[in-house]
């Protein structure tokens, strides 16, 4: 085996990459408050400030990383099949239930106790995914949807998975560097439980299939499925479907009810791969390539 750069170079400490996580958010607020000092719940300058987000980060870890001495044929493994990536974005529909059930699970609760945080927290600064007017909300829908739905999704799992997964495994081992990893990812989310619950699954998937592609696709196809839900059943001028506390807690069957379908869902998850797993790190593992054709082919077996 190659020398493993996530065992011996210092550019991929975890730690070094969530400064530079830190590092972009300040870079994005002091960007914006230059700026847009005037306009900042404008469609553009909303927009444009998760796209700066996304942007100072990469930058920030672009040069360490081209340092590191990665191989990316190990890091992303191959390409499956567009059948067996169709075939596991049939997952997002149970993934969606999940979400809806967890918001339900997490905020449900805390209306009652501190209304007042999960009124500006959930309802009001929820993640505005479409705007139907305003200055340059066009420029702005396709900026919002380029960032949520392609480049959201591919540095998250780059980084969150491919990266931090790797880092962690290697310091603490699978268990603990799935937790950690999906910890990190989901502070950047609204959604904290959901997005914690996403980010595990998508953390087996890759360990399970030796290929990066399919929780990048999935994370994809989700973030797709979120905005065309949006803009199918939301009011387009405003940023949640409930705008009172009251509104939010009498909804509360919606939850029970994909609360129970979300049981079934995660058991099926479970079984499906969970047991028989190759549990060893895509990078850190000698024929990463040969794996990821042998779980993918096991999953296209089992689906018949």
């Amino acid at each position: 085996m190659q020398d493993n750069p996530f065992e011996t170079r210092r550019e991929l400490r975890g730690r070094r990459l969530v400064m530079g996580g830190i590092l972009a958010f300040i870079a994005t607020i002091i960007t914006v408050l230059i700026f847009f000092k005037y306009s900042r719940s404008s469609p553009l300058p909303t927009a444009l400030t998760a796209l700066f987000l996304y942007g100072f980060f990469f930058l920030f870890n672009f040069g360490a990383l081209s340092r590191a001495g990665l191989s990316y044929d190990r890091l992303f493994g191959t390409f499956p099949e567009w059948r067996t990536l169709g075939r596991y974005s049939l997952w997002v529909v149970p993934f969606v239930i999940v979400a809806i059930a967890s918001i339900y699970l997490l905020f449900l609760p805390l209306s009652y106790i501190f209304p007042g945080f999960v009124k500006s927290w959930y309802l009001e600064d929820s993640t505005i995914m479409i705007w139907r007017r305003g200055d340059n909300y066009i420029l702005a829908n396709v900026i919002n949807y380029l960032t949520i739905v392609l480049i959201a999704p591919v540095l998250e799992e780059f980084f969150a998975r491919g990266i931090l997964l790797t880092r962690w495994t290697v310091k603490w081992g699978v268990p603990r560097a799935i937790l950690a990893s999906s910890v990190v990812f989901a502070l950047l989310h609204t959604n904290f439980l959901g997005a914690f619950c996403f980010a595990c699954a998508m953390a087996i998937l890759y360990i399970r299939t030796k290929s990066l592609f399919i929780p990048m696709s999935l994370h994809i196809v989700n973030n797709l499925t979120a905005w065309i839900i949006e803009s199918l059943t939301m009011d387009l001028d405003t940023p949640a479907a409930y705008e009172t506390i009251a509104e939010f807690q009498e909804s509360w069957m919606i939850g029970l009810i994909t609360l129970i379908i979300s049981i079934p869902c995660v058991i099926l998850f479970w079984r499906c791969y969970i047991p028989k797993t190759d549990w060893r790190v895509p990078y850190l593992t000698e024929t990463p390539n040969s794996e990821n054709n042998a779980n993918l082919s096991d999953y296209s077996e089992s689906q018949k």
